[in-house]
């Protein structure tokens, strides 16, 4: 076996080894809506219909549908059932061949750059990179959280893009006929960005690459064609992608988060520090999959340290492309970086902070540390030196990923840790309640022990977030699991919190409603005469409630009053409810199809049934809506 060869293979298993300990790890929070409580994407064989039905068992539409992804579940599920083994271990396969492109990509970077140190340790620069990138503690969210395996497959397209663009590249500056690769990135990315939209940036960071480590490769004997290829790949499309910005507004509508745009905007020059910061020294400490303590930026010096922020990214971005031609590496490094940053760390309405934003965007800066430890160091006699601390640094990620690795390997850990790394979390502090208040029916004689736990949890979390949503509700599930009513004070801290709060996904779980539901159905405690009514009603009034949020509130309260009420009439004024927030759901039509039928309207259903016929998006559900269909010809037959 070749020296390449082996050491990629000694590599894999280092990486499996340092995952190992995680690949039994709990389904989470995401997972739920795309894996486990999906049964679309519950196929139980590889044969054609069933993997279209899998790639089209998203509840999101085009593009947020990621069809590629959705397949991918279905095929594990196929082969596994819900075995969280298969699934994670599956990330980790692809995290690994990640890393092997991830050595091609740097390999072809360091040869384009035109230094020739640097192209002269191509091979050592493009190993250390792809060590620094597999073993990173940063990436743990990324592979064990198995819904990131969207996160995965756009990064892998963008890289195999790069890579190919890159060698054609290379090739036409040799004189040999490289435009075939090239054109190859437009049919690679087309494929990526059915797995995760981020494979959009590809234009922007096909323009890094131009105006950096590319300013020095020769454009051969097809001088007219690179040109053209320029336009086509990447002029075209960031006008293309700068229109369609301007023309759509709504892209911007804050209306479901508890900020604004220039609070996301301010917060985002700050978080781009903890980024930069987590990625060169990783504390496990501070990682975790909630950062929602980390306070937002409402002006320029609230906190004092969002204006330098803003100065120091706008100063370093300058530098880079200033310095563009004097330290490619670095302006590269730096505008890689950046550029991979500019869907989901700028202006858009998306969450504040999440580890797998730095996926591939990591790559520049670890690119970077691995240049300095092989070529710098080089040129300033210290390579000794430089290779045992780069050695040394190495094994503190992999230990810290070893660390974070364990803390995923089972709920209890996982839960457990995110709070203790981040206490003043209100997410993590109800996630840690949350846990506990799962454990008190098997618990007998410490019930009264975890009850108060749980309860200080809860506290903790509206003490940080007085309208915490989900810590509220937890408090009302506590009180019912230990068979007593909540009070009437915790009941009117919900519905106020319900009625004008933040309702966006972050703060208020939907399934909170549906679970209050089966509650009622069950044969426990129940809360008073009209408290449940109340939290309904408190909830669909609240303006912030948008589409398929409003839509869940719905379709859980047409549960209550169909099965605990027994109100069918009203129950089908919230199935109706439930459509008109989210027509293309299928399963609301059916919801309300079936209470029609109840109330022998049968006319109705028919009606009803052409309209569901429309929105069913695979084959089993068209084959489910003829049968309803027939069921409903033969009742009206009867």
């Amino acid at each position: 076996m070749k020296l390449p060869a082996l050491l990629f293979v000694l590599l894999g298993i280092l990486t499996f080894l340092v995952y190992a300990d995680g690949l039994n790890g709990p389904f989470l929070f995401d997972d739920s809506i795309h894996i486990t409580q999906n049964r679309w994407v519950k196929i139980e064989s590889l044969s054609p219909a069933s993997l279209a039905q899998a790639w089209h068992s998203s509840f999101s539409a085009f593009p947020s549908n990621r069809p590629l992804a959705q397949l991918s579940f279905g095929i594990n599920h196929a082969i596994a059932g819900l075995d969280p083994w298969a699934f994670k271990t599956t990330n980790l396969a692809l995290h690994f061949i990640i890393g092997v492109i991830v050595f091609v990509f740097i390999r072809l970077v360091s040869q384009s750059v035109g230094d020739d140190a640097t192209a002269k340790h191509a091979y050592m620069l493009a190993i250390a990179t792809a060590m620094f990138w597999l073993l990173h503690p940063l990436h743990v969210s990324t592979v064990l959280y198995t819904v990131q395996r969207m996160a995965q497959l756009s990064s892998l397209s963008l890289l195999l893009a790069l890579s190919t663009y890159l060698w054609g590249r290379l090739q036409i500056a040799q004189g040999k006929s490289g435009i075939g690769w090239i054109i190859a990135t437009i049919p690679i990315a087309v494929v990526g960005f059915l797995g995760k939209e981020n494979t959009i940036l590809l234009p922007l960071l096909l323009l890094v690459c131009e105006i950096t480590i590319l300013r020095n490769v020769g454009l051969g004997n097809r001088p007219r064609q690179i040109h053209f290829t320029r336009a086509v790949l990447i002029a075209l499309p960031l006008l293309a992608g700068f229109m369609y910005v301007m023309t759509h507004p709504g892209l911007f509508s804050y209306d479901s988060r508890p900020f604004t745009l220039e609070e996301r905007v301010l917060t985002q020059t700050r978080i781009i520090w903890h980024y930069l910061w987590w990625i060169f020294i990783p504390d496990v400490t501070t990682l975790g999959m909630f950062h929602d303590d980390i306070p937002n930026s409402t002006g320029l010096l609230d906190p004092p340290t969002t204006l330098p922020a803003m100065g120091g990214i706008i100063g370093i971005i300058i530098a880079a492309i200033v310095l563009r031609k004097r330290f490619p590496v670095f302006a590269f490094a730096v505008l890689f970086f950046f550029a991979n940053h500019s869907l989901e760390s700028t202006i858009l309405p998306l969450e504040m902070v999440f580890e797998h934003r730095n996926y591939l965007a990591s790559l520049g800066p670890l690119f970077l540390l691995a240049w300095l430890v092989v070529v710098a160091s080089t040129r300033m006699k210290v390579r000794t030196l430089a290779i045992t601390l780069g050695t040394l640094l190495l094994i503190v990620y992999a230990g810290a990923t070893v660390v974070r690795v364990s803390n995923w390997s089972n709920y209890v850990s996982f839960a457990l840790a995110t709070v203790e790394n981040h206490p003043n979390s209100p997410r993590a502090n109800f996630l840690a309640a949350k846990l506990l208040i799962s454990s008190l029916e098997k618990a007998k004689e410490n019930q009264k022990d975890i009850a108060q736990s749980a309860e200080e949890f809860l506290n903790k979390g509206i003490a940080v977030d007085p309208q915490c949503i989900n810590c509220y509700f937890g408090k009302v599930v506590l009180k019912l699991h230990l068979d007593q009513l909540p009070s009437q004070e915790t009941i009117i801290q919900l519905t106020n919190a319900l009625r004008t709060g933040d309702v966006g996904p972050t703060k208020m779980s939907i399934n909170q409603f549906s679970y209050l539901v089966k509650w009622h159905r069950s044969d426990g405690i129940k809360l008073q005469d009209g408290d449940l009514e109340v939290i309904f009603d408190a909830a669909l009034a609240n303006p912030k409630l948008k589409n398929t949020g409003r839509a869940g509130v719905e379709a859980a309260y047409r549960e209550y009053f169909e099965f605990v009420a027994k109100d069918p009439e009203t129950a089908l004024e919230h199935a109706q409810a439930a459509i008109d927030a989210w027509p293309k759901q299928w399963s609301y039509h059916m919801h309300k199809i079936e209470l029609l039928r109840k109330l022998e309207r049968h006319e109705e259903a028919l009606e009803a049934l052409d309209i569901a016929a429309t929105v069913a998006s695979n084959v089993t559900k068209v084959k489910q809506t003829q049968k309803v269909r027939e069921k409903i010809l033969r009742e009206m037959a009867n």
